[in-house]
């Protein structure tokens, strides 16, 4: 049977061959990687960056994030949130000769003048009026060696452990350092402080004093230019070079954007870039619903349902539970009674792709409690009916006193009776 010529493959051939299949593997794991994503990642000309969920901290995009920088970020976060921490924002602040001689001041403060701590506050946060930092210093802090202080062991608490402060001012100092990283962990804490939102939220104040009325403008134009926005601030050192943080809030979504040193002509497409590519790419969702069962143990021969009394979020791309382990780990110690819904049974965590671990209490859905004996059951009853307990405990009241009565009656007859018997003897004697 003829089954036609047999092909033979010279090594040239073979080479040309599996260097087309290598190549349309490699084009097809890209293809995957950008389908993955949704979009391209983008690039930024900052020296490092962040883009970060305000809730929980889990990071969405990341560039040189631990490179050191002098950015004067840092400084104006730390020194808003310490005030807002240590001081009454309704108490007045007399402004001193090193507060309104201070180098580049803003707000032309006179000495001896009263200012809000309030106004002061919104100065340095909207425009980082460094007038407005040292009279905020020597207040909370005593003076402003006394406030840096502060500020480091604030960042020393906070494991902020790549950043220095030597000013509060955040004027260039070589040994003043700061990283994008320790920056995410500053705004993380800073914003779960009500106040310190409300503040980092603001676009503009008036600012009055005896000669003139100025309007402090938030010096970050996110505001203006994307929508979302609801919080923010910029430092820079020099006006080719510009460090922001920019929060914005979509579909439940609160990220947080921080460029350091990024050219000032970049420094707001580079931050709508990576917000886009968060709110295109990532959902909030519920990883834990509150009252769902997790686990079902039992104790003494009943059943126990372990859940979370919170709902429990996190971020995720878009296509992907993000989950990459899930463990729970019970304590046996916790499993004799009584057992009360506030009694933490357990401790479910899940770690994700990213690396996020995210524990989660569990607590029993009802209680268990010891058996009780027949007595302690009849005292229970007469204590959930009080009236039945007064009612009884009247008639008891009611019985002895007719018992002692008829005692006291009987005993009185007996009395007369026998006096009765000791006249008549006598009589006849």
């Amino acid at each position: 049977m003829n089954y036609g010529h047999k092909i033979k493959f010279r090594p040239v051939s073979i080479f040309i061959m599996v260097f087309i299949i290598l190549t349309c593997s490699f084009m097809s794991m890209e293809n995957f990687v950008l389908a993955a994503d949704g979009q391209e990642k983008p690039q930024t000309e900052a020296v490092s960056a962040l883009l970060f969920d305000a809730r929980r901290g889990q990071v969405i995009l990341s560039k040189a994030a631990d490179e050191l920088s002098h950015s004067s970020l840092a400084n104006r976060i730390m020194a808003v949130l310490i005030t807002l921490e240590k001081a009454d924002v309704d108490a007045m602040v007399t402004a001193s000769k090193d507060a309104t001689n201070t180098k580049n001041a803003t707000l032309n403060l006179t000495v001896g003048e009263k200012y809000a701590v309030k106004n002061l506050l919104y100065a340095l946060l909207l425009t980082g009026s460094p007038d407005a930092s040292i009279a905020l210093a020597e207040y909370v802090g005593g003076s402003e060696e006394g406030f840096v202080k502060m500020m480091n062991e604030y960042a020393a608490n906070l494991e902020m452990t790549d950043t220095v402060f030597v000013n509060c001012t955040g004027d260039y100092h070589e040994k003043q350092v700061t990283t994008a990283n320790d920056i995410a962990k500053l705004m993380k804490y800073a914003l779960s402080n009500s106040n310190f939102n409300r503040f980092f939220g603001t676009q503009a104040k008036p600012w009055y004093d005896k000669e003139k009325t100025l309007l402090l403008t938030n010096t970050n134009n996110m505001f203006w230019s994307y929508p979302g926005t609801d919080g923010g601030l910029t430092a820079s050192i020099n006006n080719e070079i510009q460090s922001l943080v920019t929060t914005a809030t979509k579909n439940n979504m609160r990220l947080v954007c921080v460029l350091l040193d990024v050219p000032t002509k970049n420094m707001y497409t580079d931050s709508i870039a990576y917000l886009d590519y968060g709110f295109t790419n990532y959902l909030y969702g519920t990883l834990v619903s509150a009252g769902a069962s997790q686990r079902t143990i039992t104790v003494e021969g009943q059943n126990l349902n372990l859940v979370a009394t919170t709902d429990v979020h996190y971020i995720y791309p878009k296509g992907q539970n993000f989950i990459k382990s899930i463990d729970i780990n019970i304590d046996e110690s916790k499993l004799k009674p009584p057992i009360t819904k506030t009694t933490i049974i357990g401790m479910l965590t899940y770690t994700l792709l990213d690396d996020t671990v995210i524990n989660v209490e569990l607590y029993p859905d009802r209680e268990i409690l010891p058996q009780k004996t027949t007595r302690q059951i009849m005292a229970d009853r007469l204590r959930e009916n009080k009236e039945l307990l007064y009612l009884i405990a009247f008639l008891v009241f009611v019985e002895v006193v007719i018992i002692i009565y008829k005692i006291i009656k009987y005993i009185r007859k007996k009395a007369i009776k026998a006096r009765a018997r000791k006249i008549t003897r006598g009589r006849f004697h």
